[in-house]
């Protein structure tokens, strides 16, 4: 500890107290500008706001200066106390301000373990859901695509039930027929509103699957879980540390100030760093390793997934045979004078249309499942 002294007020030139006012001004100013300037970017959910706001409240606390107020009573004699020796009559009134520079730094440091624990939350939350909802997974986008499909053919359903009206009208074709076509073009049309319910319940359900892989949404969350850690870390590591600038004034006898630096260092400092790299290193391992942790969830994830799309493929594939056997019959059928002909060709071709659609629901779900399982 450094004590510093200087004589009276009266004696000292103005321009070095002025000088001193504009530094005392400049510091709290600095201060107080770093609260607001980390506000600039607020952070997105309610967990996050409140772990913001929260390393705002507690590094308010370390960013401002401490104000002392002391009245000492000085004995016949002198005493020790923390700034020396010193000696005196009477009560002697004292105010004083301390900044801590340590302290300074561990309010950006409380700051960093916020913003780290938001970016570490909002993986585990975007894993939590997907794990949540595994039976939804890729179902949005082959549910899309599907639905797109039948849109896209809904001018040749509408055209297959007109048309077999038109021959009934002309004696050509029967009712039954008539009936047998609209049944088949309802049934298109079922499948499409079934889609489209499945993604408004997924839509007011709200989770959205990311685009990334599983298997890099969880590097991601590994990564993040371990960068708090080391936030906290290196926060934990100032604890043994503190350096204490303080400036203040007497009133008695004459109006005087004092000022002192303080630095001091706990030797329990020199184990605790081996410790929290420890500590840091077992909750790596542990996110790895842990039966509970999300590594272990997403692994099972994952095999599911691919197996899931191995059987979604074989069984498009299956469809894809039956839509070329239909596409040869139909071809067969085309040249001949049956007097059913056109019946037998607008019941083949909504066949192949609600095969194909399908088919591009089970290659896009199997597609989907694969990228979002990552590789083998």
């Amino acid at each position: 500890m450094m004590t510093v002294k200087r004589p009276t007020l009266a004696s000292r030139p103005v321009r070095r107290r002025r000088a001193c006012s504009v530094a005392l001004f400049a510091a709290l100013g600095a201060l107080g500008f770093a609260p607001s300037e980390a506000r600039a970017e607020e952070p997105g959910s309610d967990y996050c706001r409140a772990i913001t706001a929260r390393a705002e409240a507690d590094s308010a606390l370390l960013f401002a200066p401490t104000v002392h107020a002391q009245v000492v009573r000085f004995p016949s004699n002198g005493y020790a106390d923390t700034t020396g020796l010193q000696s005196g009559r009477g009560l002697q009134p004292r105010a004083a301000m301390s900044i801590g520079l340590v302290d300074i730094y561990k309010g950006l440091g409380v700051r960093d373990v916020a913003k780290k624990d938001c970016l570490r939350h909002e993986a585990t939350t975007t894993l939590r859901e997907m794990l949540a909802q595994r039976n939804d997974a890729g179902l949005r986008a082959a549910l899309t695509k599907k639905l797109e499909y039948l849109k896209a053919h809904e001018p040749e359903l509408q055209a297959a039930v007109e048309q077999a009206e038109a021959r009934f009208a002309a004696g050509s074709g029967t009712l039954i027929e008539v009936n047998e076509i609209r049944r088949r073009v309802l049934e298109s049309s079922t499948r499409a509103a079934e889609s489209e319910r499945a993604l408004a319940a997924m839509t007011t359900r709200g989770f959205v699957a990311p685009d990334e892989s599983i298997e890099d949404l969880l590097a991601q969350y590994e990564s993040r879980s371990v960068a708090y850690e080391k936030s906290v870390e290196h926060l934990r590591n100032l604890s043994p540390w503190k350096f204490n600038v303080t400036g203040g004034a007497t009133a008695h006898p004459d109006v005087d100030y004092f000022g002192f630096v303080e630095l001091t260092y706990n030797i329990g400092g020199l184990f605790q760093g081996s410790a929290e790299a420890r500590a840091v290193e077992a909750r790596s391992a542990e996110t790895k390793n842990a039966r509970y942790e999300m590594r272990q969830q997403v692994e099972a994830l994952r095999r599911e997934l691919r197996t899931q799309a191995g059987i979604l493929r074989r069984q498009a594939q299956k469809i894809e045979e039956e839509t070329t056997r239909l596409s040869s019959a139909r071809a067969a059928i085309e040249p001949t004078d049956a007097p059913n002909k056109p019946h037998v060709l607008a019941m083949l071709s909504l066949q192949v249309i609600d095969l194909e659609a399908e088919r591009v629901f089970l290659n896009t779900l199997a597609d989907r499942q694969s990228a979002i399982g990552g590789r083998q």
